[in-house]
């Protein structure tokens, strides 16, 4: 076997269903690309996964369709140069807004750029909440006097 990446797109890592999309989008970890918006969160599993959510606005069902085909191309080709690292994998949620389509290097780019953008910013929420957690607690300062004083 070698031990170059497989560039596949398997069931495992479709994230679908409405009830899978809301928990990404209400973590609030966002990257605005103008033309998608991508959200993330930590999944605890892994491997990345991801979904796509599209609107009609976007155009017609041939145009909607060939967008997505075009973004589960770029994560395809792109997802071993994703983060893996702690706090990851991540569960994504692509949101295409209304605009011309662009060409897979271009979505491979603003795919790339929001994951590291996402990725930024679970890091510093991670590293935040384990500095809180280790703080000690203070003693009682000097302004607070003793009981029966």
């Amino acid at each position: 076997m070698s031990d170059e990446p497989r560039f596949t797109f398997g069931r495992g890592q479709k994230l679908r269903g409405r009830g899978a999309f809301k928990p990404v989008i209400d973590a609030r970890a966002c990257s605005d690309g103008g033309a998608i918006a991508v959200h993330g969160c930590p999944n605890n599993g892994s491997a990345n996964r991801i979904g796509i959510s599209i609107g009609r606005r976007a155009g017609t069902a041939a145009r909607r369709n060939r967008i997505k085909r075009m973004i589960r191309e770029a994560y395809r080709l792109s997802q071993h140069e994703l983060p893996h690292t702690a706090p990851g994998p991540y569960d994504l949620v692509v949101i295409v807004r209304a605009h011309e389509p662009l060409g897979l290097d271009e979505y491979r780019t603003r795919l790339a750029d929001a994951m590291r953008h996402i990725h930024a910013t679970w890091q510093k929420r991670t590293n935040r909440r384990n500095a809180t957690e280790a703080k000690p607690r203070t003693a009682p300062t000097d302004l607070e006097s003793p009981p029966g004083v």
